[in-house]
């Protein structure tokens, strides 16, 4: 069933303060004139705009991504009221489809059930064990996060809701110790993010000039420890960046800011409805996501036309990118990367990504990876890539 995807800011405080957080600490202050809450009248108009988008796009589910800010700090019965108006105006003819991404610290039985109740998919930030989390995941005192962020897990896993992490690379921890420690908290899939950075402001261990063949891949080096580990598991967590990688070498095409050519179809909506591109671009300097569209007066259509949404939506597309990854043998499986990697003050997105020597590593070895199993396969009669991994990116590939 075709879907198109939004962020929805219902709030746009937040109760802790990630050192690295593109919406608070990043240069960009726009938040500060955002009201607290989105309004029900927005909302309201929001599943309006919604609607049309699907009918025009011949797409039968919108997926709303509650987030923030912290999604949490809006009131229960609040909330309610926001999920049944979409509902109210959705209804028949389009499905809707709710997740929650919260850092957790808020999460009560009475939330677990709220959020069993209305069905709602839900992902936690989570960077690591206690030491790693706490490195960057602080709230407004200092203080870690990591105990509350366990405990609101651990009472969701008691109501019996199935739990994401999202969690950002910290290069400084030890990559198995995480996989491992994921694999205690007994979750049930994995987005490992690599840091927003680009050339303005460069990440840890990358120079800042535009040397696109460093020798140096600390992030790839990072990723690829847990890859190896991964791929050889007959039932591994579900990480999302392995999995749809595995799926474009395999000829599949998916929808992905890391991965592929193909379109990004997703829009950011702010607590007073502004329709933006994807929210990592505020790294790249103030008010630099501002549209001027508003879903009170706008529709997606007319707002996927402005120029900073029609360039993250088409960031995949060959005439987007540089001269240097037109010409990459690994094109076709990046996608040029994430557009905000790709920005410098100097010459906007007429870069490769700040991140694509590691890209060039992780792919490659990903890459070969696969294409060594399925020799193995050909050659020994093995049943090898009928394991549940391997069988289900298979499927999904080919669907």
């Amino acid at each position: 069933m075709k879907s198109i995807d939004s962020v929805i800011k219902i709030a746009s405080r937040c109760n802790i303060n990630c050192k690295y957080c593109y919406m608070y600490n990043m240069g960009d202050s726009s938040y500060k004139l955002q009201p607290k809450y989105m309004t029900i009248d927005t909302v309201k108009n929001l599943a309006i705009q919604a609607k049309n988008y699907c009918t025009l796009k011949d797409a039968k589910a919108f997926h709303f991504i509650f987030h923030g800010g912290e999604p949490l700090l809006v009131k229960m019965e609040y909330l309610q009221k926001i999920i049944d108006t979409i509902k109210a105006h959705l209804y028949p003819e389009v499905h809707p489809v709710f997740s929650i991404q919260t850092n957790a610290t808020l999460v009560t039985d009475e939330w677990a059930l709220f959020i069993k109740k209305n069905k709602i998919n839900i992902g936690i930030s989570l960077d690591g064990d206690k030491k790693v989390n706490d490195e960057n995941r602080i709230d407004h005192r200092g203080f870690g996060t990591y105990d509350r962020v366990i405990q609101g897990i651990n009472i969701l896993k008691k109501h019996e809701i199935n739990v994401s992490i999202l969690s950002v690379i910290n290069i400084n921890s030890d990559p198995v110790e995480m996989y491992n420690h994921l694999k205690l908290l007994e979750i049930d899939s994995v987005d490992f993010l690599i840091p927003d950075h680009n050339y303005d402001n460069p990440p840890q261990m990358i120079s800042h000039d535009l040397s696109y063949k460093r020798k140096e891949t600390p992030y790839a080096d990072w990723l690829l420890k847990i890859f190896d580990l991964w791929f050889l598991e007959e039932k591994p967590i579900d990480i999302r960046f392995f999995r749809y990688s595995l799926i474009v070498f395999l000829g599949g095409n998916i929808s992905f800011d890391y991965i592929g050519t193909d379109t990004n179809d997703v829009f950011v909506i702010e607590t007073n409805g502004d329709i933006e591109p994807v929210d990592s671009l505020k790294i790249c300097g103030e008010n630099f996501t501002k549209t001027g569209r508003n879903v009170n007066h706008t529709s997606f259509a007319e707002a996927s036309k402005t120029p900073i949404i029609d360039l993250y939506i088409h960031s995949k597309n060959k005439d987007k990118q540089c001269q240097q990854c037109q010409q990459c043998p690994i094109f076709e499986i990046c996608g040029g990367g994430f557009i905000p990697h790709r920005y410098k003050s100097d010459n906007g997105f007429d870069n490769p990504s700040i991140y694509c020597s590691d890209l060039i590593k992780l792919f490659t070895h990903i890459q070969n990876k696969l294409l060594n199993q399925l020799e193995i396969k050909d050659k020994e009669k093995t049943e090898y890539l009928d394991t549940y991994k391997i069988k289900s990116v298979l499927d999904t590939a080919f669907a």
